[in-house]
């Protein structure tokens, strides 16, 4: 499996919580992020609803209480309190060990040939992301300000890469106003209407392209500051630390990492920029190049409006016959399933035919013994139209529920 991906599934598994479009389901124990990008209007919300569970909200407290230790601008001086210092230290020493940020120490372990102690594997954060170097007029840069926070490069924003960070100063503000105004996506660089990749993007809850602008207030300064950005993005849904972990693997040149990745069936570039010396990140962040067109064995991809949403996989008693995957359809029209069938890891299929899926509505599908089988161990499941894949999802060990819970995915 590609090592961002695995990454992404550590974290969905623990702190992260699940993208969906405004129509999708909504699982309030694992939480959710309703991505809505069909607006223009500058009062739009891009995050229409957000659910984190309170067993998942301690690092993005603690994330927030590091937002206001940074000068606006690249070009000031960093005042570093005592203060500041013990809370970046508190904030590393609670991710150390967080599921993604294993996933990606592993890594980079298998990648460089030797073990990383605790004390080096947190010298390697700390100088990616919280280390302070200069860069021409710039003075104490640093990967945490650039991609978290956001900076004030003349009248545009910099960075700015962390969806959280948006949600709140969307939302909450400073001193409780709105400091976003929403312009519209940006998937083609120009017209939100206007190019291939707009019409899969939207489609893609889990990432976001766009042009707002930021009423930014400067907290060492106490000014607020109108800022604009023309075209930018970021992941939706992972936590502070799977975003980390991310861009840890992809800045770390001895890791050797891919410079593309396919995450949930959406394929990204994966832009990294460092310091002058290479030890430190300037920036990180996806440029989503589109949804996949074909699977592991070369089926193209359909682009038909069913998706897998959940799944039996632990069911009460012996798992035989009783296991269950639920489809739903996301279009006006009701869809007839002949010729679609369902495929897991070990490539068994299950004819569909005979089925159909009311509009806006789910169906949900018992697997008969010996046929399609999921996994308690982990596993995944496609689903295809003929011979081309319309919908695959995979799932951890974690993520499999106690005895009769089904999962979403």
């Amino acid at each position: 499996m590609d090592i961002y991906q695995e990454i992404w599934d550590a974290d969905q598994a623990e702190r992260g919580i699940p993208a969906i479009l405004p129509n999708g389901i909504k699982d309030e124990t694992k939480g959710y992020v309703v991505v809505d990008e069909n607006g223009s209007n500058p009062d739009h919300v891009l995050f229409s609803k957000v659910k984190i569970p309170e067993h998942k909200l301690e690092t993005y407290r603690l994330c927030e209480t590091l937002l206001n230790n940074y000068a606006l601008s690249q070009t000031q001086p960093e005042t570093n309190t005592a203060e500041e210092i013990s809370e970046v230290q508190e904030f590393l020493n609670l991710i150390l060990h967080s599921s993604p940020m294993k996933v990606a120490r592993d890594y980079v372990q298998q990648q460089i040939g030797q073990s990383i102690t605790d004390a080096r594997w947190y010298q390697i954060l700390h100088d990616i992301w919280f280390r302070q170097y200069d860069q021409g007029n710039n003075q104490d840069l640093s990967g945490f300000e650039h991609v978290i926070v956001g900076e004030q490069k003349g009248s545009k924003i910099g960075g700015y890469h962390f969806w959280y960070k948006y949600y709140l100063d969307d939302i909450i503000g400073f001193l409780g106003s709105d400091d976003i105004s929403y312009i519209g996506t940006r998937y083609d660089g120009q017209n939100p209407n206007a190019g291939s990749l707009t019409t899969q993007g939207v489609l893609v809850p889990e990432v976001v392209t766009l042009a707002y602008k930021w009423d930014a207030y400067d907290y060492q300064t106490r000014e607020r500051r109108p800022l604009y950005k023309p075209i930018g993005g970021f992941w939706v849904g992972c936590s502070i630390e799977g975003l980390m972990a991310l861009g840890t693997v992809r800045c770390l040149i001895e890791a050797r990492a891919p410079k593309e990745t396919i995450i949930n069936n959406a394929k990204y570039s994966l832009k990294v920029f460092r310091s002058p010396d290479g030890r430190s990140m300037r920036t990180f962040y996806p440029k989503f190049l589109g949804l996949i067109t074909s699977d592991e064995d070369n089926h193209p991809i359909s682009e038909a409006h069913i998706r897998l949403v959940a799944a039996l996989i632990n069911p009460e008693g012996h798992d035989t016959g009783k296991e269950t995957v639920t489809l739903l359809n996301l279009s006006p029209q009701s869809i007839d399933l002949t010729g679609w069938f369902l495929k897991d890891k070990f490539g068994n299929t299950l004819e569909l035919g005979g089925q159909s899926v009311g509009a806006g509505a789910t169906l949900v599908v018992k697997l008969p013994p010996n046929q399609v089988i999921l996994s308690n161990k982990g596993g995944k499941v496609g689903l295809y139209q003929q011979q081309q894949l319309v919908h695959e999802v995979s799932y951890t060990k974690a993520e499999v529920g106690a005895q009769g819970w089904t999962t979403v995915f």
